[in-house]
């Protein structure tokens, strides 16, 4: 990837001021994205907007609100991932392969190491969010925590309201493949590149876009998983010179979230008895070995084919 940097740099936007451009244009199509969702869901649902608020921010479990939160989240997350990044490439006269790099092969193998990695981060990722909730965090500080937590957990589990598997492939597209494969393209094929072009160290490009990465993803409790994953998915992307394996790694590990709360859901349809999807993945026999099998994929996934 540094050997590219030389093309990067000579884009008139592809500094950061041009980081700056693409954080504003974000901005720009999530409010864009946020109104365009309501009038479409209006129309097409025969509702009020108020009721189309009012689901969207306050879900209230029935098929209406769910269906509500799923698309609103889908048209949100289409036009403020997508289109900036989109127009960020074109400005600089680039193209959308030129930061992939997806017509480069696959190595099978680290296919399996990149699915590996995606399903071990899962209670990794799951034990440091709940270690930091632990932290004796001030009051105000706490309360401001929760209170967004609350919001964004009862968002997305309106969202993860399956029953049936035809629901379960929706929510694997729009909560782990649109994800994979617009952040990936954004954080990984366009700040990693900018920070590469600006940073004389690579390290410090690799913090610059885990950072950005984490802040966008507006957590406090999951700061510290979230920046762990994107700085993973960083160094993926940069030691294979590829957007494939990361993306792979990302995709993996939403969609074995968004599948271990459908098979927690019919199983409490099942036996009456509803296990927390966090307590199964802070099991001690579930997260130390899942440590140990992440640790090992994750370096012979980004270990040189030389070394």
């Amino acid at each position: 990837m540094t050997s590219r940097t030389d093309l990067f740099s000579k884009n008139i936007f592809f500094n950061l001021w041009g980081l700056a451009i693409l954080l504003i244009l974000i901005l720009i199509f999530q409010l864009v994205g946020y109104f365009i969702s309501i009038y479409f869901l209006k129309f097409f649902y025969h509702i009020s907007v108020n009721d189309v608020k009012s689901l969207m921010n306050h879900p209230d479990g029935s098929a209406l609100g769910i269906n509500i939160g799923r698309w609103s989240n889908f048209i949100q997350f289409a036009f403020y991932m997508g289109i900036p990044a989109v127009i960020f490439t074109f400005i600089n006269g680039s193209k959308i392969s030129d930061f992939t790099l997806f017509n480069n092969k696959p190595n099978r193998k680290k296919i399996t190491l990149a699915i590996i990695t995606g399903i071990s981060a899962l209670p990794v990722v799951n034990v440091i969010t709940t270690l930091t909730q632990q932290f004796p965090w001030p009051t105000s500080l706490r309360y401001f925590a929760q209170k967004l937590e609350f919001s964004r957990n009862s968002i997305f589990e309106n969202m993860l309201d399956m029953h049936h598997l035809n629901e379960l492939l929706i929510c694997i597209f729009i909560l782990a493949f649109l994800p994979a494969l617009l952040e990936e393209y954004v954080f990984r094929g366009l700040v990693l590149k900018i920070g590469l072009t600006q940073f004389s160290k690579a390290k410090r490009a690799l913090f610059f876009q885990a950072f950005i990465f984490t802040i966008l993803h507006l957590s406090l409790y999951e700061f510290l998983g979230i920046f762990m994953m994107g700085s993973a998915l960083g160094i993926i992307a940069y030691r294979n010179n590829s957007l494939w394996y990361n993306t792979i790694t990302h995709f993996t590990f939403n969609a074995v979230t968004v599948i271990i709360h459908f098979l927690l859901i019919i199983k409490f349809e099942k036996t009456g008895v509803m296990e927390n999807p966090e307590s199964f993945l802070n099991n001690f026999f579930v997260a130390i070995p899942a440590s140990l099998i992440f640790g090992l994929s994750f370096y012979h996934l980004t270990k040189k084919d030389n070394e």
